[in-house]
């Protein structure tokens, strides 16, 4: 009986301890799993932080690389264009943010000195970092852990090149004259008008992409579809620095050309008319056209390569031979001119026809040709009207740039920048890293 007692009294003692056991385990683990939440809690608020600071970073290095594109090249300037688009994603440089006392910094190099980018002047490296408070994990000794990220941008060649900048015109590029635009490379219209984009009756626009900030009016099928309501865009060319140094005019008289004669780079004041009966070579280098403009009349054969011709006068729409003047080629003539591949024979790299951006008399240029004729480099009247019907040379390249763009007869736009060194001088932002 004795013994019936002991046995029963060992059991209820093992019991008990067993409960204890028991108790202790469960509160271990529920401490354990309060532990992991609380530091998965923690570790989720920091990727969900770095991802913020991720796309801020991407931002950074966009805007840095788009600051490239059109001529700002300094640290200085890549760093003020980093830093406003970081700023507007969260992240300003030296400052905190709304749940965080500590301090932001970015950082900016230019080139990049590591990765498959080191030493690359066209790619930006933007780096984004902040020490981020932690709320859980304090218990186990880390108040804070710091939180970086990067991204690197490269300038790589743009798909377009066929821009109308004007922002207001009805009609900024108008085919409604039975034009056809036919172009290898991207048609952009900064328009904002509700006819931004108008083709009509029979006239064509084919292009890879057709990109209008307001509205289109296109007539009859064959066209490349447009989008519409694009984001509004600046001068793709503004970063190209108009040439210098060129002396000025005392008096001013258009020169008359009637012969078969090589003409030479210089200042031309009161510009240049080619005759019909001309035969005309032009030298490498650049014409600058004070007043006058450029003429070639019907019947005229002209040539020339690696050339630019700057235009330029007195602001004012009136026919003195000191007045701004553009270029008009007629129909009929055999004009076969190409820019420069580089600066070296004292041309302006890929510029053709270079307009002085101060001009603001909406004089207005016409480039006529045929079969027989091409152009080669870009016709830029960034605040002109221009009218185009020309072509590309062979396995060659056209930018049109300019106000507005009228095409009534037909013009066939190349997009092969192999001469280029560096590839096209429009430049879009990339993000690689």
């Amino acid at each position: 009986m004795r013994g019936c007692v002991l046995v029963a009294a060992l059991q209820r003692r093992v019991a008990v301890k067993s409960r204890g056991q028991v108790v202790a385990l469960v509160m271990i683990g529920l401490v354990a799993l309060l532990g992991i939440s609380a530091i998965a809690v923690d570790v989720g608020d920091l990727w969900t932080t770095r991802h913020l600071m991720q796309t801020a970073a991407d931002a950074g290095a966009v805007a840095a690389v788009d600051a490239i594109t059109i001529g700002q090249t300094s640290l200085t300037e890549l760093t003020t264009a980093a830093d406003a688009a970081t700023a507007q994603n969260g992240f300003t440089n030296g400052s905190s943010t709304a749940a965080n006392s500590n301090l932001v910094t970015v950082s900016v190099v230019n080139p990049p000195t590591s990765g498959p980018y080191a030493y690359n002047t066209n790619a930006v490296q933007v780096t984004v970092s902040q020490n981020q408070p932690t709320y859980f994990m304090r218990v186990l000794g880390w108040s804070q852990v710091p939180v970086s990220t990067e991204a690197v941008a490269l300038t790589v060649s743009g798909g377009s090149c066929v821009y109308a900048l004007d922002p207001w015109a009805s009609g900024t590029i108008d085919l409604s004259g039975g034009g056809n635009l036919n172009s290898t490379c991207g048609v952009y219209d900064n328009s904002k008008s509700s006819s931004a984009l108008v083709v009509g009756g029979t006239s064509i626009l084919q292009a890879p992409l057709v990109g209008v900030v307001g509205g289109t009016n296109i007539n009859g099928g064959g066209s490349t579809p447009p989008t519409s309501g694009i984001s509004a865009f600046g001068d793709p060319l503004a970063w190209v620095p108009e040439p210098t140094g060129y002396g000025t005019c005392s008096s001013y008289s258009t020169e008359n050309v009637d012969t078969t004669v090589t003409l030479y780079p210089g200042l031309y004041c009161g510009g240049l008319k080619i005759n019909g009966q001309a035969n005309i070579r032009f030298s490498a280098g650049t014409y600058v056209m004070d007043g006058g403009g450029l003429t070639i009349v019907a019947g005229a054969v002209v040539a020339g390569s690696n050339v630019t011709f700057y235009l330029t006068g007195a602001n004012v729409a009136n026919s003195n031979p000191g007045s701004y003047a553009g270029v008009n080629i007629a129909g009929g003539t055999t004009v076969n001119l190409s820019a420069p591949c580089d600066s070296d024979n004292g041309g302006i790299m890929g510029m053709l026809f270079f307009q002085d951006r101060s001009i603001t008399s909406g004089v207005s240029s016409q480039i006529n040709g045929g079969s027989n004729s091409s152009f080669t480099g870009a016709i830029y009247f960034p605040t002109t009207p221009l009218t185009y019907n020309g072509s590309s040379g062979a396995d060659q390249y056209t930018y049109l740039v300019s106000d507005t763009l009228t095409v009534n007869g037909t013009a066939n736009i190349g997009n092969n920048y192999g001469c280029l060194k560096g590839g096209s001088l429009i430049k879009n932002a990339s993000l690689v890293e």
